[in-house]
């Protein structure tokens, strides 16, 4: 027999304000009422769903930057497609998830720059916010290009980015600088 617990809304936002990203999306599979909740205004920044665009030439604050945590739980080999890009222990397909289509970044960014090892920085811009699925379709589309991917022997395993900070014109920098066998 199963029951069900009548909360008033500020008593959820409380229990919702402690969960993380990823606990907050397994909450929501089980959950209408935490589903509804995170749709809610206040949960918009926590969902990498704020709606204020940093834009291009914005003043960005390093310290008040978040990545998305989709980042530190991707494998990702250095692929040329999207199809390469997996998310979690469950091995789902990037493109297979919301997180795909939620912002790189809280608050969100019109621009950004990657780096990888020594090669020079690619931009990415929307005008809408950057987000996770365009940065890694910049990943795909860099190792696509100039052998890079070979180059790279057999250390092929991105792990997230390394490095987070700001160049010397005050723009957004990942930088993935390390890779695994």
């Amino acid at each position: 027999m199963s029951s069900t617990i009548e909360l008033p809304k500020n008593v959820w936002f409380e229990v919702m304000s402690h969960l993380d990203y990823f606990d907050l999306k397994s909450c929501m599979s089980v959950s209408k009422t935490i589903k509804l909740a995170t749709e809610s205004p206040i949960c918009q920044k926590t969902m990498f769903r704020s709606q204020a665009i940093n834009p291009v030439g914005g003043t960005i604050q390093l310290a008040g930057i978040t990545m998305h945590p989709v980042f530190d739980h991707m494998f990702y080999e250095c692929a040329t497609e999207l199809e390469g890009v997996y998310v979690g222990d469950g091995m789902d397909i990037l493109t297979d998830t919301c997180a795909a289509e939620e912002y790189a970044t809280d608050p969100p960014v019109a621009f950004l720059r990657i780096r990888v090892v020594e090669w020079a920085p690619v931009q990415i811009t929307s005008k809408t916010g950057v987000t996770v699925l365009q940065v890694m379709k910049t990943l795909c589309r860099f190792f696509s290009n100039d052998d890079r991917r070979d180059s790279r022997g057999d250390h092929t395993g991105w792990h997230g980015w390394d490095e987070v900070k700001l160049d010397r014109k005050g723009r957004l920098l990942l930088c993935a600088d390390s890779f695994d066998s």
